[in-house]
């Protein structure tokens, strides 16, 4: 399968590189973070806003397509009850918040945290097998992970188990959870994720943006972290994955 993968959004509009390759994919994955835009990348939260909802427009167009994940800067949007474990969340827009809430609560069925495709897990930010075991789920298959993250949102024990943070990212849990796992979690700790003692399983996440400065000082975007089982691609570019050799490619 081609998947096309667009990391983190926060206002940009890097994701419109996939229209044009629409005809050219079986699956467009958002991997989360539509609002709460940088400073230093000069997008003001009124522009993000404008921003998503040209995103809805184009979900509308290839409804049958897409799949939208949610990630940490949307759940205090997405959720009251999330936003009240999470009242100092890192630039959250007090001024915007009934506009964003109000626009997630009108396409909540659009929304999940994590999405399996031909055996490759996508969420935010990456799913340990520490975070899991600490929430005490052992899935039976990659289906029923999927279906045991997506039913988090529906319980104030599953909002405390996605605002799990940990001292990676500032927090207090010995694990961060799929919208919050932190890169040095993941990629940079032997951990796999085997479902019932089967072969690990490939993810695909976004969460720790990858730029740098050059020696102009300007701020460039870094290759993508990848390794044989984990794709990090927020790096504010959009890919094309193939599945079958689980390699992807810039689309610019």
């Amino acid at each position: 399968m081609k998947i096309i993968v667009l990391p983190d959004i926060h206002g940009r509009d890097f994701w419109k590189s996939a229209i044009g390759r629409i005809d050219d994919c079986d699956r467009v994955v958002f991997l989360g973070d539509y609002f709460d835009p940088y400073g230093f990348e000069g997008i003001s939260v009124s522009s993000a806003v404008d921003n998503f909802t040209e995103i809805l427009q184009f979900i509308k167009d290839y409804r049958h397509k897409v799949v939208m994940l949610l990630g940490n800067h949307d759940l205090p949007y997405f959720s009251e009850d999330y936003r009240s474990l999470a009242r100092g969340h890192c630039r959250w827009s007090r001024e915007w918040h009934s506009v964003i809430a109000g626009m997630l609560d009108a396409n909540r069925e659009m929304f999940r945290i994590a999405h399996e495709e031909d055996g490759i897990l996508f969420t935010h930010a990456g799913c340990s097998m520490r975070w899991l075991k600490s929430i005490d789920v052992e899935p039976s298959s990659l289906g029923d992970l999927v279906s045991s993250l997506n039913a988090l949102p529906s319980t104030h024990k599953g909002l405390r188990q996605l605002f799990m943070v940990s001292h990676h990212r500032g927090g207090w849990d010995d694990a961060g959870s799929c919208v919050w796992a932190d890169v040095n979690e993941l990629v940079h700790a032997p951990v796999d994720l085997h479902i019932a003692g089967g072969p690990a399983v490939r993810q695909v996440f976004g969460h720790t943006l990858q730029v740098a400065y050059d020696k102009k000082g300007n701020l460039v975007s870094c290759p993508p972290i990848t390794t044989p089982l984990l794709k990090m691609l927020d790096n504010r570019s959009a890919y094309l994955l193939d599945t079958t050799s689980f390699t992807h490619e810039a689309l610019l």
